[in-house]
Order: C-alpha cells, then sequence, then structure tokens
C-alpha cells in the first residue's frame, strides 16, 4: 500500500512541477514585456521631448515626470518583485536599498518636474490645475509626500515596533504608494492628449504610448498586489 500511494504521488509531483515551470515561464515573459514597454516610452517621449526643445521649461516638466513616474518609480517597484529578471540574485536588504535610491531619486524628478511647470504658470499668468490631468497629478503628488513618509517608517520599522506594528507601516507604504503611482501614471496617459504630443507624433504613436502604458501600471503592480494581499491576510489571523 505505501508503494501504491507514492506511486500515486509521482505524477502528482511531475505536473506541478510542470505548472510552475510554465507560470515561470509566463512570469518571465511579461516581465520582459514589460521592461521593454517601460523603455519604449521613456526613450519616445524623450525624443518628443528633444523636438519640442529643452530650452523650454514644459519640456522639462513632461520629461522629468515621465522618467519619474514611468522610469524609476515603475522599475523600483517591479524589483522587489520575485519575478523581475535582474534583481532575482539580490538579497532582500540589497533589493530595498536599491528600491530606495530609485524611488528617491524617481521622487525627486517628479517634485522638481511639478515645481517646474508650477513656476511656468505662475511666469506666464495661466491659471493653476485647471485640467483633469493637473488635478490628479497633484492628487498624485499628495501621495508621493505621505508615501515618502510612512516609506522612512517602514525603513525603520524596526527601530518603531515598541510604536506601531511594522506590518501597519509597511502595509501603509504599499497602499499610499500605489495609489500615488497609479494616479502618476493616469496623469501622463491624460497628458498625451496635450500639444507637446499631438505636434510631435502621429496619432498611432499617442495610441501605442497610451496602451504601453496602462499596461506597465498593471504589469508594475502585480508583485506589490500579491504582497499587500499576504498582509491582510496576516492580519486577518
Amino acid at each position: 500500500m505505501h508503494n501504491t500511494s507514492e506511486k500515486e504521488l509521482v505524477p502528482d509531483r511531475k505536473l506541478k512541477a510542470t505548472e510552475n515551470e510554465w507560470f515561470s515561464m509566463a512570469e518571465g515573459i511579461f516581465n520582459t514585456l514589460n521592461h521593454t514597454m517601460i523603455g519604449v516610452v521613456c526613450i519616445y517621449t524623450s525624443w518628443l521631448c528633444w523636438m519640442n526643445g529643452f530650452e523650454k521649461l514644459y519640456t522639462w516638466h513632461v520629461f522629468l515626470t515621465l522618467i519619474g513616474y514611468h522610469l524609476l518609480m515603475a522599475e523600483g517597484i517591479v524589483l522587489l518583485y520575485s519575478g523581475n529578471g535582474w534583481t532575482q540574485k539580490l538579497s532582500h536588504s540589497h533589493k530595498r536599498t536599491v528600491h530606495w535610491l530609485i524611488e528617491v531619486v524617481g521622487c525627486a524628478c517628479c517634485v522638481v518636474g511639478i515645481a517646474l511647470e508650477i513656476y511656468f504658470r505662475e511666469s506666464t499668468n495661466r491659471r493653476h490645475f485647471s485640467s483633469s490631468h493637473s488635478i490628479v497629478g497633484l492628487v498624485s503628488f499628495a501621495f508621493l509626500v505621505l508615501t515618502l513618509v510612512n516609506g522612512l517608517m517602514a525603513l525603520f520599522a524596526t527601530e518603531l515596533r515598541r510604536r506601531i506594528r511594522p506590518i501597519y507601516s509597511k502595509l501603509s507604504h504599499y497602499l499610499t504608494g500605489t495609489v500615488c503611482y497609479v494616479l502618476g501614471m493616469v496623469a501622463i496617459v491624460l497628458a498625451y492628449e496635450k500639444k507637446i504630443y499631438r505636434q510631435n507624433t502621429i496619432t498611432e504613436g499617442i495610441t501605442m504610448m497610451t496602451v504601453f502604458t496602462i499596461a506597465v501600471t498593471v504589469l508594475s503592480m502585480v508583485g506589490v498586489v500579491k504582497t499587500v494581499y499576504n498582509q491582510v491576510k496576516t492580519l486577518a489571523k
């Protein structure tokens, strides 16, 4: 009977191993696609900014916020995911360090980019936050500040554990960071209807960037959603 049960388990193990292989393969493909789409949009928009002229403050607003959200924030989020190719061999502590470095630079790009746009509108007597793009961007900026604050709490969660459970500080960081990033990407999608894009590229180019940006947002959130789900389950126990 013992031999029979072992024989019955062998096909199950093989099936599970095959399923894991297929999952890892699909994970790798989508991860590669995500990095590719991030790169394509950033390179394409950088070229459009070059066409528009970097002597203009608005061009720097577009360039810096795109680099901040679409490149650095996205890569900073994805690198923590176990299925991310270029960080698989890094230890958790190294991943966390790289995450912080990338996210701080990304946030700095966004802050400077937004500040330049505010200064530009102020100096030209234009209305502030008069479009969906600017309003969504402002809300994202507010969550960016919150994310930096509770990010510090998450970083020093061990030292602060007497006052707040580490899981709470980390979960709040994940949640505010997710809102900040998603709203920032929504603002970028809304920006594709702006003059800088309409005058310097074709409709198909705008459509491509819109699709890629939405796809990048979804794919970049996979690891975060899994982490938040696991932490909520832990809290529910």
